[in-house]
């Protein structure tokens, strides 16, 4: 686990490479966690609190991307189309991160051995096979890099910073309301007494379990969806038009050509 993470993290994350890349606004959020520690949660909590409750959206990435994901496909200039203040989830040090002093950081934090459970649970829906969780947990027990004692180490020394709020996720169970309005207060976000409910109610595990394929990793989409996995189950129409001249001309051509390598029928179309 925590080796995958840390050999991808030290890939990806060269700090010059990432700072090079990024443009950092004023009011930057950065929701920071080690994996599986709350970060949907808190990012829902965001997402509702600036928009009063009435947040909508896809896919939560498309309001609330990840960095490091962003980094790996090249594609961090996306965050130039988001809104201020832009939200962002990212599981970096804080030494790769050096987040600006104008931006607002979500620390959030978990029990190590809840983290270690859901992010097997979370391994095993990637892998997309069934893991040993005692070779898991070995595993993270033994990794020298980014486990979770690594980065509480380089993130709790800021937990004091003016621009740093240290969320627990054992508050946000025993006590959500609190700790959305100590979020706000500390972004600055206004909050409307009459939209609290809706806020809470659309932070509630029941809802966004209600609307799992929304948070789901592997269903994630950073822009706008044009369609669905079972889409249409049509032949044809105006869809084609989208494919180029030149495109469908080469088409035809390697069509053609594999026609003769078969030796096909006219009857025997393909």
């Amino acid at each position: 686990m925590a080796d995958r993470f840390s050999k991808w993290g030290r890939k990806m994350l060269d700090p010059l490479h990432w700072r090079m890349e990024f443009r950092p606004r004023p009011g930057d959020i950065f929701i920071a966690t080690y994996p599986k520690s709350g970060t949907t949660w808190v990012q829902m909590i965001l997402v509702q609190l600036l928009n009063e409750g009435r947040g909508e959206f896809d896919h939560i990435l498309q309001v609330s991307p990840y960095l490091e994901e962003l980094l790996m496909r090249n594609r961090i200039r996306h965050l130039e189309s988001l809104p201020s203040p832009r939200l962002m989830k990212t599981h970096m040090l804080y030494e790769h991160l050096r987040p600006a002093k104008d931006s607002r950081i979500i620390l959030v934090t978990r029990d190590v051995r809840d983290s270690i459970i859901s992010f097997y649970y979370h391994n095993e829906m990637a892998s997309r096979f069934r893991l040993d969780f005692n070779a898991f947990v070995e595993r993270a027990l033994r990794s020298r890099d980014n486990n979770w004692f690594t980065y509480m180490r380089s993130w709790l020394p800021h937990r004091h910073d003016d621009n740093v709020l240290w969320v627990r996720y054992e508050d946000l169970r025993e006590n959500l309301e609190a700790q959305v309005r100590r979020i706000a207060a500390f972004c600055g976000i206004p909050l409307q007494e009459e939209r609290m409910g809706d806020i809470l109610h659309k932070c509630s595990f029941a809802y966004m379990k209600e609307r799992e394929t929304k948070f789901d990793f592997r269903l994630s989409m950073y822009e706008p969806l044009e369609g669905s996995f079972i889409r249409k189950g049509g032949s044809g129409g105006s869809e084609r038009q989208r494919i180029r001249e030149e495109h469908a001309a080469e088409l035809a051509r390697q069509l053609e050509q594999l026609r003769a390598e078969l030796r096909l029928e006219d009857s025997e179309r393909i």
